[in-house]
């Protein structure tokens, strides 16, 4: 759905401090030669915007990502009769800086200006709708670990360090261990990726990458299946689904009532009702 109304709007989440998001409809407005200070990666919804990078034209198509390193100067405009609607993330050199420590790189730099990546830009948007609807009530883990995935395959894939996707640090058993029982503990907090990492010494990247790598999962995911496990045990105890979804750290009715479906094939009340016919 296109807009006739050239406009834009920022945000800073405060789940993920470090990132400027924004949102742009434009049709006949177009960008001078500028440059940024931070990294900036885009992704159209609809429409189509050209841009001159180094003295060559690439255009930012659905299904691509726009990849720019810190003071590279480009413009951009319009090429579809409707204009475009343009999501963008801007990420401070600091911030890639620690990635590029905890990856034993001196520096990161994007190796392309436009990407066709349906996968990568379809997640973008979805993080992007994420952090900027004020509506969704999503846990900071939840965040966090979308953003920690994207960032790092992000550079996996676009950077100097392309390829070189799997971590030679491997989590122990007791590390494991401690962080499972952190998440059994905590089934209705609101845990924080960078609490479960401080509390073995990691960074939340190399947490991440590891912990799914021990488990198949992220850590975000565990402790949903985790949950879902437990509410069934509290309605098969007589637990309503209201009280139920609560207990186990659903934010509400409606949450709870998808996510059990999506794992179950059975809403919370039809799984509960089927127990007492039987």
């Amino acid at each position: 759905m296109s807009s006739s109304v050239e406009s834009i709007e920022y945000w800073h989440p405060s789940t993920v401090k470090e990132v400027e998001l924004s949102r742009a409809h434009f049709k006949s407005f177009a960008f001078e030669k500028h440059v940024h200070l931070d990294y900036h990666i885009g992704v159209v919804s609809y429409g189509a915007q050209q841009y001159l990078h180094k003295g060559q034209h690439y255009q930012l198509l659905p299904n691509s990502l726009s990849t720019l390193n810190p003071d590279e100067s480009h413009n951009g405009h319009s090429i579809a009769p409707n204009g475009y609607c343009a999501h963008v993330m801007s990420l401070p050199v600091d911030f890639i800086n620690n990635i590029a420590a905890e990856l034993n790189q001196k520096s990161l730099f994007f190796n392309t200006p436009n990407a066709e990546d349906r996968l990568l830009s379809q997640q973008f948007l979805h993080l992007h709708r994420l952090l900027t609807d004020k509506q969704h009530c999503a846990s900071s883990l939840y965040t966090e670990t979308l953003l920690t995935a994207f960032i790092t395959e992000l550079l996996c894939r676009y950077t100097s360090i392309a390829g070189e996707t799997t971590s030679k640090q491997k989590l122990s058993l007791t590390q494991i261990d401690m962080i499972k029982q952190q998440l059994h503990e905590q089934l209705n907090s609101n845990v924080e990726l960078a609490t479960l990492a401080n509390s073995i010494g990691l960074s939340k990247f190399q947490f991440l990458r590891q912990f799914k790598s021990a488990t198949g999962m992220t850590p975000h995911a565990y402790l949903t299946r985790l949950r879902l496990e437990y509410a069934k045990k509290a309605l098969i105890g007589g637990n309503t689904a209201i009280d139920t979804a609560y207990r186990v750290g659903f934010f509400d009715q409606s949450h709870f009532n998808k996510a059990f479906k999506r794992a179950f094939l059975t809403t919370p009340a039809q799984f509960q009702r089927k127990l007492i016919e039987d």
